[in-house]
């Protein structure tokens, strides 16, 4: 009996695994299948030796994730900026010997600085003086700002952090630089967005000039507008804070403002006498339904701007001009505009087969998590895919009741790139979020559910998870 218990608890060797589990386990770097069942522990991952290539796969991401972090804290721990920057500034130490992501993102930033011994200097002084440097997020801007150095109030050797708060420290090193009149936080984001023409609003503000005769504006802003644009919430872009402005000015409030981030509204400011009479429309409907406003923005779009496309053949087709160039908001009424909204959804989920478009996809990769555990039967694979057909977008569309089939011509063009998160559990596979991203801006643009609601806090925790892991952005209003 003794020797039964004693041959009953022998060890397994890697040798007695499948071809497969054996490589896997080695590519884990793990001498011995006890070893792993104990690394899937404490990792949560499910302890059998029976996996297929998905679930391979997110254990590799785990494992060089993990590597990848001992490696930057080692790396964070023993470097020394000091005597780092002037040899990445004299191209001594190239990007790709590089290890730590600051340094790499530093060594980007003097590749495309115009004034690189001046971002040098203010490297150096902030290095003794902030904590801007000790991770990614403010390099960009501190670039920017040395680019500006021409228009600079005062010398950064003046200027010593007061706040621990990195955003506050960065607000405050950019005033010191650039403003000598109060600038709205909002406008922070202009150093981070590449767009020079909103830099130079920030220093037009900064040197008590009135937002109203900067250069280059995309819409006229009346007195009481300007007043407003100053004072929108921190986390707005400069286009946001633009409809900001002009929603409050004709009596609009926060919850329609908020309503149209996100929306073409923010994207684009052409025609924008006609989008005013849109937004008088919501203003003059309060009890309308906010959550409307991103569907019927779309449908009066489509309508009104989208060109129509006939296809001759599968693939190919020829553009004739929109279906109702001459809509007007005069008349309408809620009820029949979101009739009108509704019906144009049923034609959308009716398209014909022979329309369908298909694109490459873009060089962002896919997202695959799995939660749970088989013992607890309570597994969860939660994935984000790309959408590369319009068969796709209608499918996506039917089943989660918006518009997104109508972004079919932008992916084709590279203009958008649509994707989908999905969960599979015991029940099946269901679809639970659309996400739009800018691919040339790497920026999350959109996230929408069924009838287009928000996304939960668990399912924005999953898109910041992609995001980090694929360097993408989600804008502040997600």
């Amino acid at each position: 009996m003794a020797q039964k218990s004693k041959k009953s608890k022998r060890k397994m060797r890697i040798e007695e695994c499948s071809p497969e589990m054996q490589e896997h386990i080695h590519q884990l770097g793990i001498p011995s299948v006890e070893g792993y069942k104990a690394w899937c522990r404490t990792h949560n991952f499910n302890q059998g030796l029976d996996k297929n290539s998905r679930q391979c796969q997110d254990e590799l991401y785990v494992f060089t994730r993990t590597q990848a972090i001992k490696v930057m804290a080692k790396e964070k721990k023993d470097r020394n900026l000091k005597e780092i920057l002037p040899k990445i500034y004299n191209q001594e130490l190239r990007s790709e010997k590089l290890q730590n992501p600051v340094l790499r993102t530093i060594s980007a930033a003097f590749e495309s600085s115009i004034a690189p011994q001046v971002f040098l200097k203010l490297l150096l002084h902030l290095e003794d003086n902030s904590d801007l440097l000790k991770d990614t997020t403010y390099i960009q801007g501190i670039a920017a700002l040395a680019n500006h150095h021409e228009n600079w109030l005062q010398s950064p050797e003046t200027w010593k952090a007061k706040k621990h708060n990195r955003d506050r420290q960065f607000s405050e090193l950019a005033r010191h630089l650039l403003a000598a009149y109060e600038v709205p936080f909002f406008m922070d984001s202009v150093w981070f967005n590449g767009n020079v023409t909103h830099q130079n609003w920030f220093k037009h503000i900064g040197t008590g000039q009135n937002i109203r005769t900067a250069r280059d504006m995309p819409i006229p802003l009346t007195k009481k507008m300007a007043h407003h644009f100053l004072k929108a919430p921190r986390h707005y872009t400069i286009e946001e804070a633009l409809r900001w402005g002009q929603v409050h000015a004709l009596g609009g409030d926060k919850y329609l403002t908020d309503a149209l981030r996100g929306t073409r509204l923010t994207q684009t400011f052409s025609n924008d006498n006609f989008w005013i009479n849109v937004i008088r429309f919501f203003i003059a409907n309060p009890m309308l339904d906010v959550s409307h406003a991103n569907p019927i923005i779309d449908y009066i779009w489509h309508q009104k701007y989208e060109n129509q496309r006939v296809f001759v053949e599968r693939g190919i087709g020829r553009e004739i001009g929109p279906a109702q160039p001459n809509f007007s908001m005069r008349g309408r009424t809620p009820e029949t505009l979101l009739r009108q909204v509704e019906a144009w959804h049923g034609e959308l989920g009716r398209e014909a087969k022979g329309g369908e478009l298909e694109w490459f996809g873009s060089e962002i990769g896919e997202f695959h998590t799995l939660e749970g555990s088989e013992e607890a039967r309570n597994m969860k694979f939660w994935s984000i895919r790309e959408l590369l057909s319009s068969d796709e977008l209608i499918d996506e569309s039917r089943a989660l009741k918006h518009c997104v089939s109508t972004y079919a011509r932008s992916c084709h063009t590279g203009r958008s790139s649509i994707w989908s998160m999905e969960i599979e559990d015991e029940n099946g596979r269901r679809k639970i979020l659309t996400i739009e991203v800018a691919p040339q801006a790497k920026i999350i643009r959109q996230v929408r559910g069924k009838q287009n609601r928000s996304a939960t806090p668990k399912e924005k925790d999953l898109l910041g998870r992609w995001a980090e892991q694929e360097g993408l952005r989600l804008a502040g209003y997600i």
